[in-house]
């Protein structure tokens, strides 16, 4: 009778928790094929997820596929998956009805977010009896996040007060929240990517007071300089392809921190823009900056589970960059005026084009024998449909990724009319090996194949 081949066995045993360190830095490594203990079978390479929140919906006629199925061309908002197009499901169909008034009137934007990972009603109060729901991504950060620093990781492109009202009469904290611990907790989100590398990484100003860190701020050594004898004394202990990987690593650790202090403050030698100029091109490096700092949480395993909100619900912010200074919101209430689609479409085309980056870096990070994306599964989309309609059904929703194989993609699937998001995300906590067999208010789930 013949046996079952052995899994590959590996001989080097690094610690998974290896640091590079020099005086007052450390810099964690991503997973290397050495840090497999030694003469035993190749691990189980870990599963992320990521939630993606789009404020004030799309423009949806240029969202949505006219063909179904795998055969479908990608209309103008989604062009720019093309390169990830494989790796990609777009849903029609999917609705959360939590997010629809039920005899509270207005406060569409509030309860969108609110709504959007729980898929629970708000309760429509301003004061400090906030009821929505556990969100999913903590619902997998409670059963998965335990071999993390971080169970999970919360982001956003905006500050968000947590008290007062923002939208007829919710509280704040539906608005500018998506991660809710408990009904009546949501989980506050980073929106400074300095803040959010000194957390993951750690910070070489972190011990110097103010005045310090302004004097010396122009010729302070970057953390990977503190730490480069410690990095050439581990690559002599490492394989061809971890001292590649390693590389790969340390470089994008590098270009990320420059890209930082350019958005920190420019140059002392360029004369400072218009203010309206400035925080246009700032969001833009910020965006960038956001989507790095979670591909490196993801790629170091410092976190599995994160979300990340474009703009707090109802967000007005203009992109004078893009030809666009209106606000978004505004814009969202078109009236079918061609000059606000106009606009619109081009906030929602450079939201994409963003996204599509995020997507190809998580690709091109080779991890096993494929990409992080491959082990990765991100949720995107919005809690409004059409912004002027402010309709909660019809959402648009991207599946994206791998997650280590559950997920097939390249297809765009049309659901029956309002299917509960829901039902996606209890097929997204299953696949990954949670026991739930309800989520909000889900009637079963969807195939991610």
């Amino acid at each position: 009778m013949m046996r079952a081949p052995m899994p590959p066995l590996r001989r080097l045993a690094l610690d998974r928790r290896t640091f590079l360190r020099g005086t007052g830095a450390a810099i964690a490594l991503p997973w290397l094929e050495a840090m497999q203990p030694a003469l035993a079978p190749t691990r189980a390479l870990p599963r992320r997820a990521l939630f993606v929140f789009a404020p004030n919906g799309k423009k949806m006629d240029d969202w949505t596929p006219a063909q179904t199925g795998r055969s479908f061309a990608l209309p103008f908002l989604l062009e720019p998956l093309a390169p990830v197009r494989d790796r990609v499901t777009v849903f029609s169909g999917l609705a959360i009805d939590g997010g629809r008034a039920h005899g509270d009137g207005p406060g569409d934007h509030a309860r969108a977010a609110g709504s959007f990972l729980t898929c629970a009603h708000p309760k429509k109060t301003g004061g400090a009896d906030l009821q929505a729901g556990v969100s999913v991504d903590q619902v997998l950060a409670a059963q998965t996040g335990g071999a993390t620093t971080f169970a999970s990781l919360e982001l956003g492109m905006e500050k968000g007060n947590q008290a007062g009202i923002c939208d007829s009469g919710y509280s704040c904290a539906y608005s500018n929240n998506i991660a809710w611990r408990n009904a009546g907790t949501p989980v506050a989100k980073e929106h400074d990517p300095r803040a959010v590398f000194a957390r993951l990484f750690g910070d070489p100003d972190r011990a110097r007071d103010a005045a310090a860190a302004e004097r010396d701020r122009a010729t302070r050594r970057s953390v990977l300089d503190a730490v480069l004898a410690d990095s050439k004394a581990l690559q002599g202990r490492l394989g061809s392809t971890d001292r590649q990987k390693l590389d790969q690593y340390l470089t994008a650790v590098r270009e990320l921190e420059q890209r930082l202090q350019r958005v920190e403050a420019p140059a002392a030698d360029q004369p400072a823009p218009p203010a309206g100029v400035l925080a246009a091109r700032t969001f833009a490096d910020k965006l960038a900056a956001m989507y790095e700092l979670l591909a490196l949480a993801f790629a170091t395993d410092r976190t599995r589970i994160a979300t990340f909100m474009l703009g707090n619900a109802g967000s007005n912010r203009g992109y004078d960059f893009l030809g666009v200074p209106e606000g978004h919101h505004d814009l969202s209430h078109h009236g079918k005026k061609p000059e606000k689609l106009a606009g619109i479409r081009k906030i929602n085309r450079f939201h994409t084009e963003a996204f599509a980056v995020f997507l190809q870096r998580l690709t091109a990070h080779r991890e096993g024998d494929g990409g992080l994306l491959d082990q990765t599964l991100v949720v995107y989309g919005s809690g409004i449909g059409d912004g002027d309609r402010h309709n909660h059904d019809d959402l648009p929703v991207l599946l994206c990724g791998g997650g280590g194989g559950v997920h097939r993609g390249g297809a765009h699937v049309r659901l029956g009319k309002d299917t509960p998001m829901a039902n996606l995300y209890l097929a997204v906590l299953q696949a990954y090996g949670c026991r739930d067999e309800r989520f909000g208010d889900s009637t079963g789930t969807l195939d991610l194949r």
